[in-house]
């Protein structure tokens, strides 16, 4: 008996699981070409009539008069209005020369690799012969190429693209109906809210550019409104409850542009409303405050603001209300990719970005474009191209156009700043293309980390129009992808060769994608952007579980060089690595590597006190580092001078074996320095003109006073008018103890002392 209640317990789960597997398309199923047309609503004009003549059985006149009427509609109700289509291809031809190939060949490939009545479930194999996985149906889902299909037609006159594009559609439309569809609780599902979305984005650029052909029959558009209809009913119903990350975002971004679109079947605007009020929780909660999107990735924040911007400005063209707060959130991602831009106007690569893999830069001017032409801001219009992309010609009117060819351009200007609450610290000299930048990396996304990188407290160094030390753009079914998501190729440290990222997991549809279920945690504990040295400290938890402490202290010395301390405390021996990306020559090394560029500028990695440290180059996929290793010790403490420079002559010098040795203008000494009545007792001390930087000082004498610290400090002394004045770069307050008293000094404040030579 209590194995026939196992069984039918096992056969109710199995009945169970299969209708939740089949949810979208047996409960949201695609209603018949009769019922549509039953159904039509009464809130336009000849619907009525146009019901009567299809039941009367003439449905090519039905078709006519139903496609006649959106057709019209569609003119106010889109980024483009479809009469124009033949002279804004003809500027677009004009202004992209290149162009109606990329299309072609973009179109050729899809019609290649798929027939236009194509499966749309798992296995089969392509036209092109290919055996299909999970990756590959996504991007068929996405449809990114129908785009191409239908510039094609224009440009290329490929004729036969347009009869391809409906029979897409409607081969999409006979497999939902038949249950030969991937299926959202799968992981792969088409309808799933991401791929729906995209796909409802590219089909509705094809639909509109075809709306200007008379090939396209008054029958294939109403199929294809019917397929909009229906998936925007499945993204309704599909995204009752929030889901954090863009999946959701992009097909929100579908069901709002559909009820633009399609407002009589949407009187209630039950679509419209509930879209404008997902994308707005997803706005409050995942934009953070400081402006940049919560997954910390530039290609996501390009993403997100993209999809923000269809949504906002359709609803400009069409006149449907958006709330007020959305124009200062769209500014506040504009002005949040400001701060982090290098000086030659583009953007760091940070997290997953993947348009392109291996590269160690993202391009920012087509995105504020966008910006420029939403606010006019002169700031926007410094990084904004003349042109916009060749997808964003299609989001932008004729005003637009003209606004951005005669845009206003105003550089920046800030210098070193912060994205705190994202964890983006910058160090930055100007904004010349030479000028010197560093961006480090703190933040983990408390929701949905999955695009983080195994790089936290890791930095990247921009020069000399170079970026020096890099990051990597990654792409998700590369199978070098999980290696270059981790430690091994960030500008990092590692304990005991262990990367920061652990417990890799692949997602459920086995896309190529994965993400660490156990990223580091850090905590800042210093950061001033401001002054004569700069800095930034921070610590992380990512090698607690080895009882090992981890700090990180990088001093920025504006134009000339950052110093970084890496500092390791255990309770029992480890090794302690220390990695930096790039190509670099060991002739000198442990003391010194270098790394020259074709203009015969460079980069000098400087160890202190590195004698025991070994050296050592590794590489992958033509990504190169060099890694120092130390003895295995309790404790370590690396520190390092990073030292760009612009000439061969500038080239760094070996230091002197007495412990002193010249960079620039800046003298540096280890452990001891006396300047007339002045000694420092320090682990580093920088001397240039009237300022001096001690980095561990533990005892100064200033003319007749003595001032001793039981703990290490750092601190900046500078001879001013009425003495000397010292400002604490030291986490908590520094105590300085003189024969006669205590003086306390707050992190980041100054005071003066006025010592004299008795």
């Amino acid at each position: 008996m209590n194995h026939f209640k196992k069984y039918i317990f096992i056969f109710l789960f199995l009945i169970v699981a299969k209708a939740a597997a089949q949810s979208e398309v047996k409960e949201y199923p695609i209603p018949s070409e009769e019922d549509f047309f039953a159904s039509l609503p009464d809130s336009f004009e000849d619907a009525a009539k146009i019901k009567q003549v299809y039941a009367n059985g003439d449905k090519i006149a039905a078709y006519g008069m139903l496609s006649a009427y959106f057709k019209e509609k569609a003119t106010q109700r889109f980024f483009f209005n479809w009469h124009n289509v033949p002279q804004r291809m003809k500027e677009y031809n004009e202004t992209y020369p290149s162009a109606a190939k990329s299309h072609l060949k973009d179109a050729q490939d899809h019609t290649g690799d798929f027939n236009a009545d194509t499966p749309w479930k798992l296995p089969f194999v392509n036209k092109a012969g290919e055996q299909m996985n999970a990756y590959a149906i996504r991007h068929l889902f996405r449809q990114h190429k129908a785009g191409d299909l239908a510039f094609s037609y224009f440009l290329s006159d490929q004729k036969e693209f347009l009869p391809y594009f409906t029979a897409h559609v409607a081969s999409l439309m006979a497999a939902y109906q038949n249950g030969q569809v991937e299926l959202i609780s799968d992981g792969n599902g088409a309808y799933e809210a991401f791929r729906g979305g995209n796909r409802i984005e590219n089909w509705v650029l094809a639909h509109h550019l075809f709306l200007a052909s008379e090939d396209y029959l008054p029958q294939d558009q109403i199929r294809t409104m019917r397929n909009f209809l229906h998936t925007a009913e499945v993204l309704y119903q599909t995204n009752q409850n929030f889901s954090y990350g863009n999946h959701q975002t992009k097909g929100m971004v579908a069901l709002a542009v559909i009820a633009m679109m399609y407002p009589e079947f949407d009187p209630g605007k039950k679509y419209y409303d509930f879209a404008i009020a997902n994308l707005g929780e997803h706005l409050e909660k995942e934009v953070n405050a400081d402006g940049f999107q919560f997954e910390r990735s530039f290609h996501y924040h390009v993403g997100d603001i993209d999809n923000y911007f269809r949504v906002y400005k359709l609803a400009q063209i069409t006149q449907n209300e958006i709330p007020d707060s959305w124009a200062a959130q769209l500014k506040g991602m504009f002005s949040a990719m400001k701060s982090i831009a290098l000086p030659n106007k583009n953007a760091p690569v940070i997290q997953d970005d993947t348009d392109q893999p291996m590269a160690t830069q993202n391009q920012m001017d087509e995105i504020m474009a966008l910006g420029y032409a939403l606010f006019q801001e002169p700031e926007f219009g410094y990084f904004s191209a003349e042109h916009p992309s060749e997808e964003y010609y299609w989001l932008l009117g004729q005003k637009d156009l003209e606004l951005l060819s005669t845009r206003k351009s105003k550089q920046p200007s800030m210098k070193s700043t912060a994205l705190e609450t994202t964890g983006y610290y910058v160090f930055r000299e100007g904004w010349k293309e030479n000028d010197q930048y560093m961006l480090i990396s703190t933040g983990v996304s408390e929701q949905k980390p999955d695009h983080q990188h195994g790089d936290v407290l890791g930095f990247q160094l921009f020069a000399n129009g170079e970026m020096l030390m890099p990051n990597y753009q990654v792409r998700y079914p590369l199978p070098e992808f999980q290696f270059f998501k981790n430690s091994w190729v960030k500008n990092v440290v590692l304990v005991d060769s262990i990367p920061q990222g652990q417990n890799w997991t692949g997602n459920q549809g086995g896309s190529g994608f994965g993400k660490f279920q156990t990223l580091p945690k850090a905590s800042v504990t210093l950061w001033e952007p401001k002054g004569e040295i700069q800095a930034f400290r921070a610590s992380h938890d990512g090698y607690e579980n080895l009882n090992v402490d981890y700090h990180r202290t990088i001093y920025y010395f504006p134009g000339e060089f950052w110093f970084v301390k890496d500092e390791f405390t255990g309770k029992s021996a480890h090794t302690y690595y220390q990695n930096f990306q790039g190509n670099y020559s060991l002739e000198d090394a442990p003391t010194i590597a270098r790394s020259n560029q074709a203009d015969a500028s460079g980069i000098d990695i400087i160890q202190l006190g590195g004698q025991s440290l070994t050296t050592q180059t590794a590489g992958d996929k033509g990504k190169n580092r060099i890694t120092y290793q130390s003895e295995s010790n309790l404790s370590h403490s690396f520190a390092t001078i990073i030292r760009p420079y612009e000439r061969y002559e500038d080239r760094t010098a070996l230091p002197l074996s007495n412990g002193e040795f010249q960079l620039a203008d800046w003298q540096i000494n280890l452990t001891q320095h006396t300047v007339k009545n002045n000694k420092y007792s320090s682990d580093y001390i920088f001397v240039k003109e009237d300022l001096t930087f001690l980095i561990g000082m533990t005892e100064m004498t200033l003319g007749s006073h003595t001032y001793t610290s039981s703990q290490p400090v750092d601190l900046l002394l500078k001879k001013v008018a009425d003495g000397i004045e010292i400002k604490s770069f030291s986490d908590e307050d520094a105590l300085l103890t003189t024969k006669d008293e205590v003086i306390t000094i707050e992190s980041l404040q100054t005071l003066t002392l006025n010592p004299t030579n008795d």
